[in-house]
């Protein structure tokens, strides 16, 4: 089975991806593929995010890998929980997930994981957002806000770790019964 599981910055799609994947899923995310493009390239998330916006080839890239990665999963037998902005898009997949939180819910959140302010958190989700969403739909001819392209949408800013877990688990005990 393939979850994939996108949503806004800061909605909470790792922390999730990271609990769903201790229920017998390998967790893969396009978010590390590039954090670790922009590290190498010694680029912010912000920066790197403005250089893919003139580079299509950089998301090319980040869907070959993460295409690449499930593809090898799959053939292991394994189940993926495959988390980035597009996932839904670029593979096929059992359950599409959308996270989405209040701004000030996300920036707190990426507050404490970044280690930066308040306003420098709020100011990067809406630049960083910007630009995705400019470039999906430039290069792919995609919104990913419209919720439409997704079978379940929550809300993080209205439920806790444990509680969203149940909602994904009980979508996907759900499905399985179909199969």
């Amino acid at each position: 089975m393939i979850i994939t599981l996108s949503g806004t910055i800061g909605s909470g799609k790792t922390t999730i991806a990271n609990e769903i994947s201790k229920l017998c899923f390998v967790h893969i995310s396009a978010g590390e593929i590039m954090r670790r493009m922009a590290k190498e390239r010694n680029l912010s998330l912000l920066e790197f995010s403005a250089y893919a916006e003139k580079n299509f080839e950089i998301d090319e890239e980040i869907d070959g890998l993460q295409m690449s990665l499930v593809k090898e999963e799959v053939k292991k037998g394994n189940n993926c929980v495959v988390e980035g902005r597009i996932s839904w898009f670029v593979m096929k997949s059992d359950i599409k997930i959308f996270l989405d939180a209040d701004i000030d819910v996300r920036a707190k959140r990426v507050v404490k994981r970044e280690k930066c302010s308040y306003d420098d958190a709020i100011s990067g989700i809406k630049n960083r957002e910007l630009s995705e969403h400019k470039r999906f739909k430039e290069i792919y001819n995609i919104d990913i806000n419209d919720l439409r392209n997704y079978d379940l949408c929550i809300n993080t800013s209205k439920w806790d770790v444990e509680s969203m877990k149940k909602i994904i688990w009980a979508a996907i005990e759900n499905l399985k019964n179909k199969i």
